[in-house]
């Protein structure tokens, strides 16, 4: 566990160990959320990767009614 120091501005630094394991660059969209009493940050998928993670995850065909309602339940609210 790392703690942090929340800045003026509100801002938290995210330590360079742990942007390097989450693959977070510059620029990244980040996803900030609550679930039970906690902050979630997450990295927001680019939608090809998120059809490739869909297409990997099948073992055979994957139809594109499939593939919309993963992308829709992703990124509902958008």
């Amino acid at each position: 566990m790392i703690s942090k120091n929340v800045l003026a501005k509100g801002q938290i630094v995210i330590p360079k160990t742990i942007r390097d394991l989450m693959g977070i660059n510059v620029g990244d969209e980040m996803i900030i959320d609550v679930e039970n009493e906690k902050i979630v940050l997450s990295k927001k998928q680019n939608v090809v990767d998120v059809f490739l993670e869909v297409c990997k995850r099948s073992p055979g065909k994957i139809s594109m009614r499939e593939i919309k309602k993963e992308l829709e339940s992703r990124y509902e609210g958008d």
